[in-house]
């Protein structure tokens, strides 16, 4: 089975997959780590697609922390390169706008101390 990853960002966040919603988004293949843009049809069950099966879409927080979801995807057409495109300047500002209240946390490592105030 195809396998797709799609990484949480300010530009394009999780919100945007919606049940049965077609989508522009930004996947990685993970047999081959190739980046594109497509357009395409999301669904927590394979069988809710129009073709009634798909690819698995592996989510991902903007840590890199896996989100633990049943996501499957069907392609409909691979975007213009110019489509995986982002302003900086918009995305860096959402970024910071947005960690702020991320529920997500860096793992503690258990080898290491506290510093003393």
């Amino acid at each position: 089975m195809q396998e797709y990853d799609f990484f949480d960002m300010p530009v394009m966040p999780y919100t945007v997959l919606q049940e049965g919603a077609e989508v522009d988004i930004h996947v990685r293949d993970t047999a081959t780590m190739e980046q594109m843009a497509v357009r395409a049809v999301v669904a927590t069950d394979p069988d809710k697609l129009p073709s009634g099966s798909g690819a698995r879409l592996h989510t991902y927080g903007r840590l890199g922390v896996r989100i633990e979801s049943n996501w499957y995807i069907e392609i409909l057409e691979k975007l213009d390169e110019s489509a995986l495109a982002t302003d900086h300047v918009l995305a860096q500002s959402l970024d910071i706008e947005q960690s702020l209240d991320s529920p997500e946390t860096f793992r503690k490592s258990r080898y290491r101390e506290e510093k003393e105030s």
